[in-house]
């Protein structure tokens, strides 16, 4: 029997989807660091939900850090050291909104230090299956990269470094996949400009692909920093100022960033 104060499916959505606004005013500062959110009742009558709806949302908020509710004084935002920005509901919308290079930077190197030993795992580990997948995507990439990266690229891309991952055998690195694809998110809408060609960043990935096939963990794990390392240029000759106009045109994303999938790597 369902328990008499389960959520039901149609609660759940209606506060996840006060959670997706309030996420992205807070991110791009429409309810800066100190400010007060409204009150449940106030969000419960603008958004047409019921006050347990309203209340699910903001226990919600807190548990990502990012407001802290007191009795009286409200909901009020906490500063950025205190948002859990590497849950999904928050990294997704946070590399659309946030206009900090170092932020991007910090993804990449936290890439750098995952991505080539997870490589290198592949290349001892990996099984056929593995293999087969990986290639499959590194196809999918090279049908796409002709002149410019086409719009399956992304995708493919994402898939090829979700491969690696997974292929590694390690649970911890498998549960970071969502950061990886973040980075990408990130990566081929702030650095379009300076990134690799599409042929270059394919033999860069090809060459990650042909150690692991060889089964040859140091090789590997140096192609893939090689790689990352490209990224980390990227991202690294990126003006304050272009972040900025990057951000701004992510204000025209209408959907949550976890929908799309963008690449740079």
């Amino acid at each position: 029997m369902k328990p008499e104060n389960a959520a039901s499916p149609t609660m759940t959505k209606l506060h996840e989807a006060i959670v997706v606004h309030l996420v992205d005013a807070i991110l791009s500062g429409a309810y800066p660091v100190g400010a007060s959110l409204p009150n449940e009742m106030e969000l419960a009558t603008a958004h047409g939900v019921s006050r347990t709806a309203a209340r699910e949302a903001m226990q919600k908020l807190a548990s990502l850090g990012l407001i802290e509710s007191r009795r009286r004084k409200g909901a009020t935002v906490l500063a950025r050291e205190s948002w859990k920005l590497l849950d999904a509901s928050v990294l997704g919308v946070a590399v659309l909104r946030v206009d900090d290079v170092s932020f991007f930077q910090a993804l990449v190197e936290a890439r750098l230090l995952v991505e080539p030993r997870a490589a290198e795992l592949a290349a001892a580990r990996a099984s056929e299956d593995d293999l087969v997948r990986i290639e499959a995507s590194l196809n999918a990439m090279a049908s796409e990269a002709d002149g410019t990266r086409g719009a399956g690229w992304a995708a493919a891309d994402v898939a090829f470094h979700a491969g690696i991952i997974e292929a590694a055998g390690n649970w911890v690195f498998t549960h970071l996949i969502g950061t990886v694809r973040a980075a990408l998110d990130a990566g081929i809408r702030l650095t379009g400009g300076q990134a690799l060609s599409a042929q270059a960043s394919l033999e860069q990935h090809r060459a990650v692909f042909d150690a692991i096939r060889r089964r040859q963990p140091a090789e590997a794990h140096a192609a893939m920093t090689r790689l990352l390392l490209a990224t980390q240029r990227d991202f690294n000759a990126l003006e304050k100022t272009a972040v900025r106009t990057a951000v701004a045109a992510g204000d025209q994303v209408t959907s949550h960033a976890d929908s799309q999938e963008q690449d740079v790597g």
